[in-house]
């Protein structure tokens, strides 16, 4: 007799449905089908279809699927070192995996992580995973790419490398079995601990696994150029390499004719279960083939009447102040120092507003915010609070920014996993707002992103994001809009009367911006599933089980840790960045510096007049 098929439990409603149902068969909700990242030996000792610990069945080697996907994560034991990195770098989703729990086996402990980047080569049976064919090794699809994507893979990696390197775990991006790609973002499989390799590695790495030689001459001997002087200058900052890349990615730009343009769509309702609506979002109508987008979501709070003229009063402010900014203009650092500065300023106005109306405690009225700053393919991401920005592409729905409560918080000093921390009391309390405390005990949270594909940006209100709804339900309300079936201003208002039904316990507001790419080719479209599934690369072994301890924080540093940024670099590393870059323009880095300008000069030539900002790494004329 054939053994009783598997079921799928809906967190929903209960009811058990066959694992290949998309939706419910009792209540119609898209079916949550959470797959796991099993890291450890003890799984080999099942086969795929076989049940582990009554919960998870077995996908393939590495990969599970939680059949109770409602029920609490597995603890995990927060004084492990071999846990810290996955929680302490919990801000750098959706690059780095998530921890899930851990999994105790009589054959041994399995690490279990979610929200990975599995393709067709990490599944036994890909039938019972099509979701899960999207992800692709990076060394694999490097040669489909186009120069723009490459680059932009090379930028994201440079700028994880501070991160990764703070927890042991840089040795992550030097292994190919681990590095993955969505579309345009660059996804960590897991991480591996050891020895920090050093950037010279890195260079070689690069120079041995990635070229540029279909791609011209000019960015070919450019790239080189860099990966030999990332493996022959000692003490390298980081923050050199990405504007270099940055610098040559723009260049790209130029060269392949790259045009941008924005559709913003917004709505904002005041739910089925609110007097009045203390949200506000800018702008408050539609806009389309815009190539400036300034976009912002508030969510008020506190006292009578306080939370709408909370909200009101930062969006005047804010789009006063970051309206006028020209990011093509100004150096990268200049717009995220122009951007603290506007959400100071607006905290400064909403904790006057309370000290005037002599609002105490409970009663002061503050905000949430997130907002979006974009221009051409550069996008800045700020916020406050737990509104929250999403990326929307074919390839899946990530959340960009990561809540300012108490269980971000607590994962982000290592202290429990996201699952766990959610389940303890005040858990999705909010640490900071805007108005609820003097400017220099704010820290708010400024990201940059290059983007090079078709896609679309999610602001939104708490109202909409609890309960994962946009990860439930994107692909039926955004999917369609990326594939020419949907229009975005219908979406929006389909976003609202979602929160409103499965919701519906506040107020709710969208701002969808639909990022449209194109070159002198026409629409930007990278398909590589012809070969993700040839099963090309070495199954994946078990590298993370052996940890290397991270240096431990200082009491200063997890007293800031704990408002939400990282500290401050120290005066002296300061003053010795600036005299290696005194002595870099000095020394004009002796030929290889000469070389590297040689060969962005003729770039410049192949572009059609456009100039770039030089990079730190080249030589000004």
């Amino acid at each position: 007799m054939n053994p009783t098929a598997p079921n799928l439990i809906c967190p929903e409603c209960g009811t058990a449905n066959s694992i290949h149902q998309v939706e419910c068969c009792h209540c119609q909700v898209p079916l949550l089908k959470r797959y796991l990242w099993a890291i450890g030996s003890s799984l080999d000792h099942y086969t795929v279809g076989e049940l582990v610990g009554d919960r998870y069945l077995v996908q393939g080697k590495h990969l599970l699927l939680d059949l109770l996907p409602g029920e609490p994560a597995p603890s995990v034991d927060n004084t492990a070192q071999l846990y810290r990195p996955y929680l302490r770098l919990f801000p750098k989703r959706p690059h780095v995996p998530e921890l899930f729990g851990t999994l105790f086996l009589p054959e041994g402990e399995l690490l279990l992580l979610e929200h990975v980047p599995v393709s067709c080569i990490d599944i036994a049976d890909a039938k019972v995973a099509p979701g899960l064919t999207h992800a692709a090794p990076l060394t694999l699809i490097w040669e489909k790419a186009n120069l723009v994507r490459r680059l932009n893979w090379l930028w994201q990696i440079i700028s994880l490398w501070p991160a990764l390197a703070a927890e042991n775990v840089a040795l992550t991006l030097l292994n190919p079995q681990l590095l993955r790609a969505e579309g345009s973002l660059v996804r960590l499989l897991q991480l591996q601990a050891g020895n920090n390799p050093t950037l010279a590695d890195l260079g070689k790495f690069w120079q041995t696994h990635f070229s540029f030689t279909d791609q011209g001459e000019n960015f070919q001997q450019a790239f080189t150029i860099l990966c030999q002087h990332m493996q022959q200058t000692q003490d390298t900052p980081p923050e050199l390499i990405r504007e270099t890349l940055e610098t040559l990615f723009q260049q790209a730009l130029d060269h392949l004719g790259y045009e941008y343009h924005y559709d913003i769509a917004s709505r904002s309702d005041q739910g089925p279960s609110r007097t009045r609506n203390e949200d506000k979002c800018f702008p408050d109508y539609y806009l389309t083939n815009q190539s400036q987008v300034l976009a912002l979501v508030c969510d008020g709070v506190g006292g009578h009447e306080g939370g709408d003229v909370a909200s009101g009063l930062a969006i005047d402010i804010l789009k006063e102040t970051l309206t006028p900014l020209q990011l093509l203009e100004m150096s990268p650092a200049t717009v995220e120092q122009a951007i603290q500065t506007a959400i100071h300023r607006t905290n400064d106005a909403i904790n006057q507003r309370n000290d005037t109306e002599q609002r105490h405690e409970r009663q002061r009225m503050g905000t949430t915010v997130v907002g979006a700053l974009i221009e051409h393919a550069h996008l800045y991401l700020a916020h406050i609070g737990d509104s929250r920005a999403y990326w929307i592409n074919r390839w899946g729905c990530y959340q960009l920014t990561l809540d300012d409560d108490v269980a971000s918080r607590d994962v982000r000093l290592g202290m429990s996993t996201y699952h766990q921390a959610l389940e303890l009391p005040y858990g999705g309390s909010l640490v900071q707002a805007l108005g609820m405390a003097p400017s220099q005990h704010l820290h708010p949270t400024v990201q940059r992103f290059l983007l090079d594909e078709e896609g679309i940006l999610l602001l939104c209100s708490d109202g909409l994001s609890d309960f994962n709804r946009v990860e439930t339900y994107w692909r039926q309300y955004l999917l369609p809009v990326l594939q020419g079936q949907l229009s975005l201003t219908v979406a929006a208002e389909q976003l609202i009367d979602l929160a409103n039904h499965l919701n519906g316990h506040d107020n709710v507001t969208v701002v969808l911006i639909h990022c449209r790419v194109k070159n002198a080719a026409g629409v930007i479209d990278l398909d590589y599933s012809d070969i993700v599934c040839q099963g090309a690369l070495p199954e994946v072994t078990d590298i993370t089980m052996n940890h290397v301890a991270p240096p431990q924080p200082s009491e200063r540093e997890l007293t800031v840790s704990q408002i939400g940024i990282p500290p401050k670099p120290q005066p002296t590393q300061t003053s010795r960045l600036q005299a290696w870059l005194l002595l870099l323009i000095a020394v004009g880095i002796a030929a290889a510096a000469l070389g590297f300008l040689a060969v962005v000069t003729s770039i410049n030539r192949s572009t059609e007049g456009v100039e770039s900002s030089p990079s730190p790494l080249i030589t000004p004329q």
